[in-house]
């Protein structure tokens, strides 16, 4: 015959056997997403450093800049161009803006996709660069700072601003929604001067990708 507390020890060792396993899930659960989450507040911070020195300590990020300076009056010396970038190259390549979304920007670094590991936004160092002929291809985390990345619609500019502050506005012509299997968007074009802009969705899962097709129209 089973006595109370025999009956009491054996709910014990379930409730503490089950409290082990609910320590175990959490545990696996912090492992499995504590990398990506402190993952996005890394490259938040690396963006938000990138934005500050593009254009030094007075830079104004969404300024439009004169395409060249004039000679002061009475002066015998070209002016001095102005300089975007305070970085290297490679660390500092353009500036990427959206209008139609106000304040969100960013400066892209210039190499491959291992940089989006520390930064949200990346040209690909083996495509055009801003203003020439080709596909220029740039890739963008949603996360954390171009989540409305999502919103955009055909007939949006971009405006990619070069070292030298040249600004060179695209207009999106085609949005599309495709599988990371696929490459067509990393497919060479001619006959004009054209912006890939590569992101993913939905935000935070990140299993498919979002296209952006823009079109140079202003430089």
């Amino acid at each position: 015959m089973k006595t109370p507390m025999a009956g009491w020890a054996r709910r014990r060792k379930v409730g503490t056997t089950l409290a082990g396993l609910g320590v175990i899930l959490v545990l696996v659960g912090v492992g499995v997403l504590l990398p990506p989450v402190l993952g996005v507040l890394h490259r938040g911070s690396n963006d938000h450093k990138l934005l500050k020195s593009w254009l030094g300590p007075n830079g104004a990020l969404t300024q439009v800049i004169p395409a060249q300076s004039e000679n002061p009056a009475g002066s015998s010396s070209p002016a001095t161009a102005p300089a975007c970038g305070s970085g290297s190259p490679s660390s500092e390549f353009a500036l990427l803006g959206f209008p139609s979304l106000p304040g969100i920007e960013g400066v892209a670094g210039n190499g491959n996709w291992s940089m989006l590991t520390q930064r949200s936004v990346v040209h690909y160092a083996d495509s055009p660069g801003p203003g020439q002929a080709g596909n220029m291809l740039i890739a963008v985390h949603r996360e954390p700072n171009f989540e409305p990345l999502g919103t955009l619609k055909v007939g949006d500019p971009i405006v990619v601003t070069n070292r030298s502050c040249r600004q060179f506005t695209y207009t999106i012509t085609q949005i599309w929604v495709e599988s990371p299997a696929q490459v067509t968007q990393l497919q060479a074009l001619s006959g004009g001067s054209y912006l890939t802009v590569i992101t993913c969705t939905p935000l935070w899962i990140d299993t498919s990708r979002i296209v952006i097709r823009a079109v140079l129209t202003r430089s």
